[in-house]
Order: C-alpha cells, then structure tokens, then sequence
C-alpha cells in the first residue's frame, strides 16, 4: 500500500515520539555517579531494558511507574547499591520530564491532517493527559500495548477500522504485525547494519512526513 491509503496511524510513543532512553539516562545519574566508567550509556540502558521486559508480565498488577521502580532497584542491585522505595518512586516519576524529539510535535501536527493518529505506549493514570495534551491526540487514542488493538476485533470495529488500514510506526526492532503495515523508525540508523524488514524505514518522524508530501505527489 502507498502511505497515502492508510487511514490511522499507530505511532510507538517511546522512542519515536519521546526521548525515553535520553529520560532514563538523566534520571539514573544519582544511581552512577562516583562510578565513572563503571558502564556506558547503552550498557546501562540494555540492562535496564532487560529488567523492564522481565517485569512486563506483572505490569496489571505493577501500572506503569511501578515497572520503572522495580527496574530501578534491580539495576541498583546489579551495581551493588542499595536504594530506597523514595529513590525508585523519584526515579519512577521522571517519566513527567522525559522530552519529546525535536521533530515530533511538527510531525503529530501536519500527520494529524491526513490520518487518525493513534499512540501506543504505557503510563499511568496522572500522566495520560499531560502527554496527550503534549502529543495533541485524545486520551482515548493512548492504547497501551498489552491492549494489542491490531488484533482486538471489537475495537477496531467500534473505531471503525480494519488492521490493514493502519500503519504502525515503530522503532526498530519489533516482530512485524501480521495484518497493519509496518514502518520502521531507526533514529539511530548507523547502528544497524541488516536490511530493514519492513513496508517502510525511516530515520525520524521528519522523515516520514518527507515521504508522505512525496506520495502525494505521485
């Protein structure tokens, strides 16, 4: 399909639209300092993604900030600190200061004209409406992904809205849907060095607005 059949968009928040890794980095300094060299960036960040998807099937019962405290302390365990509960809640509760990339509220708003834009990604209750008013979307449309909507029938159905419809744009790598297209963000892209499996790859949000003014075109 050309970009310009879609009709809704589902964007991956973190790390598309918001500077997660950037947000964690920062937040995590009081844990590194007085240990220089200890670990860099991506190893930090690699292990702490580790914990949060061996959590993730505790998130229903954990919410959100509670996946990041215990990310948190785990991390902390692993550097041989010892951390507080107040510490991981402080931690927890940056998610509020993570920053969007430049390019996205400018991509949100011209995308915004010719597609549903839908955002997938999780936070807790007090943070819905901060982050769709920053992103310019509905707080209904902020679908967390244990929701996986591309597959709920009742959903799409009330949206009215059919899988291959929507295009889901998401940061690179993630298993393809079976029915939506696929679009793969790489802001990192000199990182990877496998063709990209997918319908369409980008380097930012910029970008995908780019090739969208190009599709109209032809």
């Amino acid at each position: 399909m050309d970009l310009t059949d879609y009709r809704a968009l589902l964007i991956d928040c973190d790390d598309v639209l918001v500077d997660r890794g950037s947000g964690i980095w920062t937040a995590l300094q009081p844990l590194l300092e007085n240990r220089p060299g200890m670990l860099g960036r991506e190893e930090v960040l690699t292990e702490f993604n580790e914990a949060v998807r061996a959590l993730y099937p505790r998130f229903p019962e954990l919410g959100f900030g509670g996946l990041l405290c215990f990310a948190h302390r785990q991390l902390a365990e692993r550097l041989g600190r010892k951390v507080s509960w107040e510490e991981g809640m402080t931690f927890a509760r940056s998610v509020r200061n993570w920053s969007l990339f430049e390019d996205a509220p400018g991509a949100m708003l011209y995308l915004r004209k010719f597609y549903r834009l839908l955002v997938h990604g999780d936070r807790d209750a007090e943070d819905r409406e901060p982050l769709c008013e920053r992103l310019g979307i509905m707080p209904e449309d902020l679908l967390s992904p244990a929701s996986k909507p591309l597959e709920d029938r009742a959903w799409l159905l009330a949206n009215d809205l059919k899988a291959e419809e929507i295009l889901q744009v998401s940061r690179y790598p993630i298993e393809s849907p079976t029915s939506a297209g696929l679009c793969l963000i790489q802001r990192d892209h000199n990182r990877y060095t496998q063709p990209c499996p997918a319908d369409y790859c980008i380097n930012s949000m910029a970008d995908l607005v780019a090739q969208h003014q190009l599709s109209l075109r032809s």
